[in-house]
C-alpha cells in the first residue's frame, strides 16, 4: 500500500441513524425506553485495490436515568466501540467513548425535549502490517526513501465531542420533528504514524454535523420520514439526503417493513431496506458508486455494504404495595 502521510480520518456511513452516539452525543439516551444496544458494520471499496478493503465495525449501548433537577428532565451514559481499518496493511484506528446527556423536557409530556450531550475518546490510530507499507522513494530506481524506519506501529490520543438536540411535535397532527448539531475533535488532537512528526498537518480539524428529520403519517398503515445530513470537516463536506418509508404489516407484534432511497452529494446513491420487529430493528444499507471512484470498482459502481441492528429495552419495575391488615368485627 502507498503511503504519503497516516493521519487520522473521520469515517461516514449509509444509515446514520444506527450510529446515534457516534454521530452526536446529545443523542446518548435520547429514546424512548430504558437501554438500547446496537452495531452497525460497513464493508466499503473490497474491489478498488486488490486484495483491500475499507471495513468498519461498531458497537454501541446507552442508559437512561430518572435522576434530575426536574420530574420531566432525565439524564443518560453511554459508551461507544469503533474500529474502522483501511488498506493491505491494516491501517485505521480503534476509538472507545464514553458519553453523557442531559435531556430538557419543555413541558410534563415531553413533546419539547433539548438534549446536551458530551463525549470523551480514547483511541488509538494504528497499522497492523507496517512492514508492507510502499512510500513514494521506494518507487525510484534507485530507492533511497527513509520513511519506512521512522513509521511507528501506533500512537494514541484523546478526542473530545459536544452536542446539542431538540425533538417536538409540529401542528395539531404532532409530526416528530428531530433537529441536531454536533462539533467533533474540540480539543483538535495531533495525530502522527512517524516518529519526529507533529506539525500543523497531524492537526486533526473539527468536524461540525448536522442532521433534520421529520415523520409524516401518510395514513394508518404507511409513514414517511425524510432526512437530512450535512457533515464538514475542514474543506471536504458531505451532504446527504434520504427518505425512509415504513408499513405497519402487523400491529399485534408491532412488525413494520422500512425501505428507502437516499443520495450522497456527488458521490453515491443508497438504498436501505429492513425492518422492525418489537424492539428489534434491522436495515441493510447499499451505496452505488456514481462519481469517478467507480471506474476502480469491479462490477463498476459497487460501492459500501452495511448492516445496523438496535434493540431497546424497557425495564418494568415491579409494584410492591405495602400490605393492608383487614380486622374482622366480632
Amino acid at each position: 500500500m502507498l503511503i504519503g502521510f497516516a493521519g487520522a480520518q473521520d469515517i461516514h456511513f449509509t444509515q446514520y441513524e444506527f450510529s446515534p452516539i457516534h454521530v452526536n452525543p446529545a443523542q446518548t439516551g435520547a429514546f424512548n425506553g430504558s437501554y438500547r444496544i446496537g452495531g452497525i458494520y460497513r464493508d466499503q471499496g473490497r474491489t478498488a485495490i486488490k486484495g483491500a478493503a475499507y471495513r468498519t465495525p461498531m458497537l454501541y449501548t446507552d442508559v437512561t436515568f430518572p435522576f434530575a433537577l426536574r420530574k420531566q428532565d432525565w439524564t443518560s451514559l453511554g459508551l461507544n466501540i469503533i474500529d474502522d481499518r483501511s488498506g493491505e496493511i491494516g491501517l485505521g484506528s480503534t476509538k472507545t467513548a464514553a458519553s453523557a446527556a442531559y435531556h430538557f423536557a419543555l413541558d410534563k409530556m415531553r413533546r419539547t425535549v433539548i438534549s446536551l450531550g458530551a463525549q470523551y475518546a480514547r483511541a488509538t490510530h494504528n497499522i497492523k502490517d507496517a512492514q508492507d507499507a510502499v512510500f513514494p522513494g521506494n518507487l525510484l530506481p534507485t530507492p533511497n526513501s527513509g520513511d519506512n524506519s521512522k513509521l511507528q506501529q501506533k500512537t494514541s490520543y484523546s478526542d473530545i465531542s459536544a452536542g446539542l438536540s431538540l425533538s417536538t411535535k409540529l401542528g395539531a397532527k404532532k409530526l416528530p420533528l428531530s433537529l441536531g448539531v454536533s462539533v467533533g475533535h474540540l480539543n483538535q488532537p495531533r495525530v502522527s504514524l512517524f516518529s519526529g512528526a507533529g506539525g500543523s498537518d497531524s492537526k486533526i480539524k473539527p468536524l461540525i454535523t448536522a442532521n433534520a428529520g421529520l415523520e409524516y403519517p401518510l395514513n394508518e398503515k404507511i409513514n414517511l420520514k425524510p432526512m437530512l445530513w450535512f457533515r464538514n470537516i475542514a474543506k471536504p463536506s458531505e451532504v446527504i439526503t434520504q427518505c425512509m418509508g415504513s408499513y405497519l404489516l402487523n400491529a399485534e407484534k408491532a412488525i413494520r417493513l422500512n425501505a428507502g432511497l437516499g443520495y450522497r452529494f456527488g458521490d453515491a446513491l443508497q438504498l436501505m431496506v429492513g425492518m422492525d420487529y418489537g424492539k428489534v430493528r434491522a436495515q441493510l444499507g447499499y451505496d452505488h458508486t456514481i462519481s469517478s471512484l467507480a471506474q476502480g470498482q469491479s462490477p463498476s459502481g459497487v460501492g459500501a455494504v452495511e448492516l445496523g441492528i438496535m434493540y431497546t429495552g424497557i425495564v418494568v419495575k415491579k409494584p410492591n404495595p405495602k400490605p393492608k391488615v383487614f380486622c374482622p368485627r366480632f
